[in-house]
C-alpha cells in the first residue's frame, strides 16, 4: 500500500472523496472541466479513478507522449478507433491504406463515409496535401462523428494540456475552440501542472478557452481523510502508531507523492525491522530517507533554476521566509512571475507566493550539504527527534 510512481487505481487510490464527487457531478452532466495542480499531485489518478468507477466511454491522451502535432493527431485517431474495436489504425494505414479500408468495411459497423474520410485524411497528410494543424482538427472532429454515429457520450481527457503550446503556436487554441464548441458527444477534461499557463488558457478573458470549462484547483490530499486511512491501515497490520505520524502528514501539507512515499517508507522500515510500534523517531528517519532519495531530482531542479538570473536567490529567500533587500521590488516581481510560469511557485494572494514542491522548500532551508550527508536534516517546525518546535 502507499504505492508511488504511477497513477493510483483500484484499491491503491486513496482519498479525493470530495473531489471525486464534484468531478463526477460535472462529467455526468457533460460539463467540460479544467483541473490544475502541480506535478505529482494526483490529477491523472483522479481522472482515471472516476473513469474506472463509472465505466464511461473514455479517451485519455497524454500530450507529453507526442513530439509533434502530427503525433498527437495520430494518438487521437488510434484511441477513437480502439474504443470501437480496431487497434493500431495509423500504423496499418502506413502499411497499406487499401487493405485497411477493406478490413474496416467488413469489421466495423459504422458509416463507411466516416471510414472513407479517415482514410482520405491520413492519405492527404501522407502526401502533404494537408498540414498538421488540419490533420489535428480533423482528428478531433473524427471523435465527434464516430461518437454521434455510435450514439456514444465520450469523456476525452488531455493530460499536461499546457504542452500543446510546445507543439504549435498560440493560434492552435483558437482553432481548437472553434471545433470543440460544436461537439455534442464529447465532454472534454483538460489537466495541467503549470498553473499560471493553465490560468492564461482558461481564465484569461482574452483566451479562446475563457468560459469553456468549469475550473477545478486540485490541492493536496485531505488531511482528515488520509489520517483515517492511515489509522485503519496500521490497525489492520497490527502496528501501533504514535500520534506524531499525523503531525508528519500535516507537515507534508497533503502533497500526494511525498506523503505516500514517506508513509510507505515508515511502513517498510517497520516490516524490515519487525517493529510493531512506530514512534516519532521512526517518522523523522523515514522523512529524512525519502528526502535524501529525492536529492538527485532536487539537485537537477536547482541546476535548472540557477540558469536564470536571480531565480535561485529569490526562491531561497522565499523558502526561508526572508526578504532580499539587495534586489529591487520590480526585479523580485518579475522573477516571481517567471518562477510561477515555470511551475516552481504558486501565487496565493497579493504579492504572496508559496513553493509548490515541499521537498524543494525543505532542501532550500538547509544550511549546507553536510547535514544531508549526515542525515541531520533541519525540518523547520520539527526537530530531529520529532518534537514540535
Amino acid at each position: 500500500m502507499f504505492n508511488t510512481g504511477s497513477p493510483a487505481q483500484g484499491k491503491k487510490f486513496i482519498d479525493r472523496i470530495k473531489h471525486l464527487k464534484k468531478f463526477d457531478m460535472f462529467i455526468q452532466n457533460n460539463q467540460h472541466i479544467m483541473i490544475k495542480a502541480p506535478r505529482r499531485f494526483g490529477k491523472t489518478s483522479l481522472v482515471l479513478k472516476l473513469f474506472e468507477q463509472k465505466k464511461y466511454n473514455t479517451i485519455y491522451i497524454d500530450i507529453k507522449k507526442a513530439n509533434s502535432l502530427t503525433a498527437l493527431s495520430q494518438l487521437i485517431i488510434d484511441e477513437i478507433y480502439s474504443l470501437i474495436g480496431v487497434n493500431g489504425i495509423v500504423l496499418k494505414a502506413q502499411d497499406s491504406i487499401a487493405n485497411l479500408f477493406k478490413t474496416l468495411k467488413t469489421t466495423l459497423k459504422i458509416d463507411t463515409k466516416i471510414i472513407q474520410l479517415t482514410i482520405e485524411t491520413l492519405e492527404k497528410h501522407q502526401k502533404k496535401q494537408i498540414n498538421e494543424v488540419e490533420l489535428f482538427l480533423s482528428s478531433l472532429d473524427l471523435v465527434e462523428k464516430i461518437a454521434k454515429k455510435q450514439n456514444l457520450q465520450i469523456k476525452m481527457a488531455f493530460d499536461e494540456f499546457q504542452d500543446i503550446l510546445f507543439l504549435s503556436d498560440k493560434s492552435i487554441l483558437d482553432k481548437m475552440r472553434s471545433v470543440m464548441q460544436h461537439h455534442q458527444f464529447i465532454t472534454y477534461v483538460f489537466l495541467g501542472s503549470i498553473e499560471s499557463v493553465m490560468n492564461k488558457i482558461f481564465a484569461n478573458k482574452k483566451s479562446a478557452f475563457f468560459h469553456f470549462t468549469r475550473l477545478m484547483d486540485l490541492g493536496g490530499l485531505d488531511i482528515d481523510e488520509l489520517s483515517n486511512f492511515v489509522i485503519k491501515f496500521f490497525k489492520k497490520e497490527a502496528i501501533k502508531i504514535d500520534d506524531f505520524i499525523f503531525d508528519l502528514i500535516q507537515y507534508l501539507d497533503g502533497h500526494p507523492y511525498y506523503t505516500m512515499k514517506t508513509l510507505q517508507t515508515v511502513y517498510f522500515n517497520a516490516l524490515q525491522n519487525n517493529k510493531k510500534n512506530i514512534d516519532k523517531k521512526d517518522c523523522i528517519i523515514a522523512l529524512s530517507n525519502v528526502l535524501l532519495e529525492t536529492k538527485p531530482y532536487l539537485d537537477e531542479m536547482i541546476d535548472r533554476i540557477k540558469i536564470k538570473a536571480h531565480h535561485h536567490r529569490v526562491l531561497w529567500y522565499l523558502a526561508n521566509n526572508q526578504k532580499d533587500q539587495d534586489i529591487s521590488n520590480i526585479m523580485r516581481y518579475k522573477t516571481y512571475v517567471s518562477l510561477e510560469n515555470l511551475g516552481y511557485i504558486k501565487k496565493i494572494g497579493r504579492a504572496e507566493y508559496i513553493i509548490c514542491d515541499i521537498f524543494l522548500k525543505i532542501y532550500l532551508q538547509q544550511n549546507n550539504d553536510m547535514k544531508l550527508i549526515q542525515q541531520q536534516i533541519d525540518f523547520i517546525g520539527l526537530d530531529y527527534m520529532g518534537n514540535k518546535k
